[in-house]
């Protein structure tokens, strides 16, 4: 029972003796120390913050396509003249388009069109341009986007019909023109026409995180109305249709395509394309072009810390040659290869990884920076997952280990005897 114990003591004492000694070592060498602890961390600062941003852009196309719905097809037009007939009719999209696509393609549950325009907006409190977006919508928009009215109501039928001057306002955009003051009843005007607030729309978005979606900035009018006042066209810009099955996304395009086709000739349409994609294809593609960015920074990242760990290596090496006679004394008086080999790997992880630990305080720093950058949506920004912070300690442990092993080796291949004559 004393032996083990006498073991485990002795261990304890010998762990102690190295941790200690690579400690001194490392003090001896302060400045060899903190350059290469200063290029890890740089290393590792841009590889996390470069990870977290590229992650926050993930998330936030995710939800912006989500807040659609996968299930969702989405019609736009290329308005490019074809070099065989450059003076035809640009082909457009119609409401009355989705009726025949409803009535001839099964896989449909619904359809929506949108129109759109920018104007000036004036209230008795302020008067907005630019970013005054306006969304003419057909009945089923709201269903669609999940959306339903805070105050007052949404559109009634007989309005969609008669083109009537109403609006509904988003969230954020009536914070923005009436600030306290109740907007519902209340008269703005867009442009030179006068329209009257009906209702304001619950938050799509985080209002506490100042995260605003789409929806939330918007001014909605029915479809007519925008077409009559903003666009003096009745043409949809985007076309939506609701799939009864996901699955079927492929299928339901294939069928849709010669329909729309056939439209566009029997109006004498006959410059540009039609653009039909599924949102699982949208999201499906973004998500491979934002995987291949984080692969992209992580090898970027990748070289920066392998320079890293080469003047690792370097300054172990150096300290090698400089400690011969040192290491042949502990050779000489009872220090086993072992000992000498788990000094130096302790070392070289020692400078790895408070390098590292600074760099990814860096990094985490910087993403906090950004909550004061209005430009950048909330959904957007930078943020460092606990799995990203611990899978950069553990590639920091992996890059000491690959830094420290050579050297390691090179001092537990000493000899004492030679190393004191040597000195």
């Amino acid at each position: 029972m004393q032996e083990p114990l006498m073991r485990i003591a002795a261990g304890s004492v010998i762990a102690r003796n190295i941790v200690a000694e690579a400690i001194a070592n490392l003090r001896n060498r302060r400045l060899q120390v903190a350059l290469s602890s200063f290029g890890i961390a740089t290393g590792i600062a841009a590889v996390v913050l470069l990870v977290s941003i590229v992650s926050g852009m993930h998330r936030y196309a995710i939800e912006q396509f989500s807040s659609v719905g996968a299930d969702v097809i989405r019609v736009t037009v290329n308005p490019e003249r074809s070099a065989r007939e450059p003076r035809g009719f640009l082909i457009t999209l119609r409401p009355t388009d989705i009726e025949v696509v409803l009535a001839s393609v099964s896989h449909y549950e619904s359809g929506m069109a949108e129109n759109s325009g920018f104007g000036v907006i004036r209230t008795s409190k302020r008067t907005i341009t630019q970013e005054g977006y306006v969304r003419g919508i057909t009945p089923q928009v709201f269903d669609f986007r999940s959306v339903h009215a805070e105050r007052g109501r949404l559109f009634l039928a007989g309005e969609y019909e008669s083109a009537a001057r109403v609006v509904i306002l988003g969230p954020d955009i009536a914070n923005d023109l009436f600030g306290d003051e109740p907007p519902v009843g209340q008269t703005m005007v867009i442009d030179q026409w006068p329209f009257l607030v009906v209702g304001v729309l619950a938050w799509k978005g985080d209002p506490v995180a100042g995260d605003s979606a789409t929806e939330d900035r918007s001014i909605f009018m029915p479809f007519r109305t925008c077409a009559d006042t903003m666009r003096a066209n009745q043409n949809a810009g985007v076309i939506y249709f609701k799939l009864k099955n996901p699955d079927n996304y492929a299928a339901a395009i294939a069928d849709t395509r010669p329909i729309l086709e056939n439209l566009r000739k029997l109006r004498g349409e006959s410059s540009g394309s039609f653009f039909l994609q599924s949102n699982i294809e949208r999201m499906s593609e973004m998500n491979l072009i934002l995987n291949g960015l984080k692969i992209l920074v992580g090898l970027v990242g990748g070289i920066g810390l392998f320079v890293g760990a080469v003047g690792i290596a370097n300054v172990l090496l150096v300290s090698v040659r400089e400690r011969r006679a040192e290491i042949g004394t502990r050779r000489a008086v009872g220090a086993t290869r072992r000992a000498i080999f788990a000094g130096f790997l302790l070392e070289a992880l020692a400078m790895t990884l408070s390098g590292g630990l600074i760099g990814i305080l860096v990094a985490w720093g910087l993403t906090k920076i950004a909550l004061f950058i209005p430009a950048v949506p909330a959904g957007a920004r930078p943020h460092i997952s606990p799995v990203t912070a611990l899978a950069a300690l553990l590639l920091l442990t992996v890059v000491g280990v690959i830094a420290g092993v050579w050297p390691a080796k090179r001092a537990a291949a000493v000899y004492p005897a030679e190393a004191l004559r040597a000195d």
